[in-house]
């Protein structure tokens, strides 16, 4: 700000110090405020660590758009230009208004740039990452031949306020404005705007920001009543629908014009724009309807614990009826910023492409006014990313891993193998949470693993979503009990569900070329001796004929039956009888 409007920024301060009871007011000083230049119409974000303002630091004396930033001492930091939005412009052009998002995405402005509708136009721009994009127009449901300017955009995204005019009314030798609004319609576009009604709209209005709270609009106004020049006011939005008579912000207001009012999102604290400067000033109770606090919300990925870097929204429904949903969108870092009310309860939902819904609840009955609640959110994969490594089960610690096991997955609604990507040592799987598998693991020299699997989410939490396989080296007198090999009853026919688990010793033999095995059956204690052994030998003789029809060299095979002879467990109930009854192999 010029040498002799600061002089008189501070006789004014004295002057209006010394007559009323008005809170203190401060410069935000440098590096934002400057001797050499003029500051106007400072946007903050929700988290209120970003500051976008319109100055005329651009080439000889250009208005342009600039933005700082809080480092980790909570110090704003030089201003930077916002490159593609000021590059848009003619050398003349004006560019200035801004209105920043509260979810920090997206920024509106105003500007002349050639082949808008009228003088004005509104526009707006959207994060890309540490950048903007080029501005686009608002569209032409708002952008009309007249004059349009200092864009609000509403907490939820949904409802953006802006100045009108075509100056042709004049107060006391100042421009008059009237305050408009426009919603956004289903397809994403902007619909017809309405003129705010009275006691808002009096004739000479300028400058709207709508708050936090979605419901409080702080305004300019040249009305009866005022202390000098464009004042500040304030109005709340009524559950009917209606606005409430606007109120002098006696504590702020002076004989200059004051204007261009940014709140916080904790409502806590007002920056404006005042003799060329921003300055900042406490917000005293009675002038806030609602204690806020400002949510950072990171979204992660609950497996790799990284964030989700897809465009998504987070919503905050209050279990309060007349609380409307608050709307937040992510960044390209997942994270995320919304204010909400200090004493409500609400649930938070997000729903994003290939994980499953998130619906957590976030208690604000006991948070502090003003400050910021951070939390991590973190999204279960759907479906999820279950692997597994096996090891020698004889091994001492540490047991690495085997080299280049087989891991084969069905699908027991399907019966279908699911596709295993194996990189190294490990086998990763995509298994739909709730449903029922079964997993199969072999390693060469190594006898085979079949466990069945339900997919859990629970897994996530528990760190069970990598499955480490113990397997049984084949070694001589090595034994593997066969699962599921079943036959018809009192006969050695193989029923046709026996043919998953003997490929799995064709398999195992294939690998393992000089591996030769006795192949064994056994019987419970019902029946005779001479019979039980008779069919077991049957049986055992009918394994081998069905691995040599796979190609599997009979030489390598010996087929024999064991009858009652030899239990694994007593034979004092079904369960121990069925367990009795199998067929095994061992390492010849």
């Amino acid at each position: 700000m010029p040498l002799r409007l600061l002089c008189l920024a501070f006789l004014l301060l004295s002057i209006y110090g010394s007559h009323t009871q008005a809170q203190v007011r401060r410069p935000v000083g440098p590096p934002i405020n400057s001797s050499q230049f003029t500051e106007y119409a400072p946007s903050l974000s929700a988290n209120s660590k970003t500051m976008i303002f319109e100055t005329d630091r651009g080439p000889n004396g250009r208005w342009e758009l600039y933005f700082s930033e809080k480092n980790d001492k909570n110090k704003w930091q030089p201003p930077k230009p916002i490159t593609k939005v000021n590059a848009r412009g003619r050398d003349n052009d004006l560019i200035g208004g801004p209105s920043i998002s509260y979810d920090g995405q997206t920024l509106y402005f105003f500007s002349s740039f050639e082949g808008g509708q009228g003088d004005m136009d509104l526009y707006y721009s959207e994060r890309q990452g540490e950048d903007w994009s080029e501005p686009k127009s608002v569209g032409n449901a708002i952008n009309t031949a007249r004059y349009e300017g200092f864009p609000s955009i509403s907490p939820d995204g949904k409802r953006l306020y802006f100045i009108r005019d075509n100056f042709v009314k004049r107060r006391d030798k100042e421009i008059c404005y009237t305050l408009w609004a426009s919603t956004r319609q289903d397809d994403g576009t902007w619909g017809t705007p309405e003129q705010l009604p009275a006691p808002i709209n009096l004739g000479c209005e300028k400058s709207p920001r709508i708050m936090a709270d979605g419901r409080t609009i702080i305004f300019s106004s040249l009305r009866p009543g005022g202390v000098g020049s464009f004042d500040l006011y304030q109005s709340f939005l009524e559950d009917d629908g209606t606005w409430s008579d606007p109120i002098n912000l006696s504590y702020i207001n002076t004989e200059a014009a004051d204007q261009f009012a940014s709140v916080s999102a904790a409502g806590d604290l007002m920056y404006y724009q005042h003799s060329g400067d921003i300055f900042t000033v406490t917000i005293p109770d009675k002038f806030r309807k609602y204690k806020l606090v400002t949510l950072d919300a990171q979204l992660v990925d609950a497996v790799t614990k990284k964030p989700i870097a897809l465009a998504s929204t987070l919503t905050a429904r209050s279990s309060t009826p007349k609380e409307k949903p608050i709307t937040g969108k992510t960044t390209a870092e997942g994270r995320v910023s919304m204010v909400l009310r200090v004493g409500s309860k609400y649930a938070l939902t997000t729903q994003m492409p290939g994980y499953l819904a998130l619906n957590q609840p976030l208690d604000m009955t006991t948070a502090k006014e003003g400050t910021a609640v951070e939390r991590t959110l973190a999204l279960v994969p759907n479906p999820l990313p279950y692997s597994f490594e096996c090891f020698d089960k004889d091994a001492k610690e540490p047991r690495p891993a085997l080299k280049a096991p087989s891991i084969k997955v069905m699908d027991m609604e399907t019966k279908k193998l699911l596709e295993v990507k194996l990189d190294g040592d490990r086998a990763t799987v995509l298994l739909e949470p709730g449903k029922n598998y079964k997993v199969a693991a072999q390693a060469a020299n190594y006898g085979f693993f079949v466990r069945p699997l339900v997919a859990d989410t629970a897994d996530v939490a528990k760190n069970r979503l990598l499955r480490k396989i113990p397997l049984a080296a084949m070694k001589k007198d090595a034994t593997v009990v066969l699962e599921n090999i079943t036959f018809e009853t009192g006969s050695a026919a193989l029923k046709p569900e026996s043919s998953e688990e003997l490929d799995r010793v064709v398999e195992l033999l294939t690998s393992s070329p000089d591996l030769k095995l006795e192949l064994s059956a056994h019987t419970d204690d019902v029946g005779g001796d001479d019979i039980n052994l008779k069919l077991s030998d049957k049986r055992a003789n009918s394994v081998l004929k069905y691995l040599s029809g796979k190609g599997v060299d009979a030489k390598r095979l010996l087929a024999k039956g064991y009858g009652k002879t030899q239990p694994l467990v007593p034979n004092d109930s079904d369960e121990s009888r069925a367990k009795n009854r199998r067929v095994q192999f061992k390492i010849r």
